[in-house]
Formats: structure tokens, C-alpha cells, sequence
């Protein structure tokens, strides 16, 4: 665990060195939660920093059904420039989950992954199609997870 430690504390003060500003993205997102079963309607907030380590950067949102089940997150993204149109963003977040009247997910605690494509319509907006699965790792005794599809507009301030 010390050695862990140590290592972690190293990492940190090389990413700090290269933390590059550029501005932050604010997305706002309509689609589906649970779509591989018994879909309901979602929108996501989330914005993304202008922090960039080694070309991650952070990110925090909030998705909300309406089967009022809520999820507020945290994580990293990586985009990748395609072309200067098209971008491509994977991410991973961890947060917590009440499922309302929605689906239990068997754990307060969640982590969520994302795959969105996005189309630049200027040097400030974008538009996107996302796909993401949110899933307690098997921390509950049930773990159902769920899936999330949605559109996405973006825009940088």
C-alpha cells in the first residue's frame, strides 16, 4: 500500500507539470436510461474543465430520469481529435446513484463509462451521439447495470 501510495503522490506531481488551460465545455444531453430494457427519458448536464493532463481531463454531470432517478458523477475524459470536424471522447466517472422510482441499480455507488462522437458546427459548439453503461462493479449483492444512449450539444466558454 506504501509503495502505492508513493507511486500515486509521483503520478500527481507529473501530471501537475504538464497541465495545460484550455477552456471548459458545458454538454447538455436528451436520450434514454435503460434502453436495452425498459427505456425512460434522461438528460445529462455535464461540464467538462479546461484542466488537460497528458490530454485528460476532468469532468463532473448529472443525469436525471423521468423516473426521478438521479446520478450525480465525477471522472476523466480523453478526447481524440479525428479531423477537425469530428472528435471522439471515452470516459469513466464514479458517482453516486438514487434510483427514484427508476431501475436499482443494487448500490449507491456507480461508475459509468461513455463513448460520444462528436460533429464541430463552429469553434464553439458541437453536436453528438453518445453511448454509456452505468454499473456498480459488482460492489452490491445485485448488479443489473444499465445503459444509456443520447444526443448531445456542447459548447465551449
Amino acid at each position: 500500500m506504501k509503495q502505492f501510495t508513493i507511486s500515486l503522490m509521483g503520478l500527481c506531481v507529473l501530471l501537475s507539470n504538464t497541465v495545460q488551460a484550455e477552456e471548459s465545455n458545458l454538454t447538455l444531453s436528451l436520450g434514454g436510461f435503460n434502453v436495452e430494457r425498459s427505456a425512460s427519458a434522461m438528460i445529462q448536464v455535464e461540464n467538462q474543465f479546461s484542466l488537460d493532463w497528458v490530454g485528460f481531463k476532468p469532468h463532473i454531470g448529472l443525469f436525471v430520469t423521468e423516473d426521478s432517478a438521479a446520478y450525480l458523477y465525477g471522472g476523466i475524459g480523453y478526447p481524440i481529435s479525428i479531423n477537425k470536424e469530428w472528435s471522439f471522447n471515452p470516459s469513466v466517472s464514479v458517482g453516486y446513484y438514487n434510483d427514484g422510482a427508476d431501475l436499482d441499480l443494487g448500490y449507491d455507488v456507480e461508475f459509468y463509462t461513455q463513448l460520444r462522437l462528436n460533429y464541430q458546427l463552429s469553434e464553439k459548439s458541437s453536436l453528438g451521439i453518445a453511448y454509456g453503461h452505468i454499473s456498480n462493479l459488482d460492489l452490491g449483492d445485485e448488479n443489473p447495470g444499465a445503459d444509456t444512449a443520447y444526443i448531445s450539444y456542447s459548447f465551449n466558454y
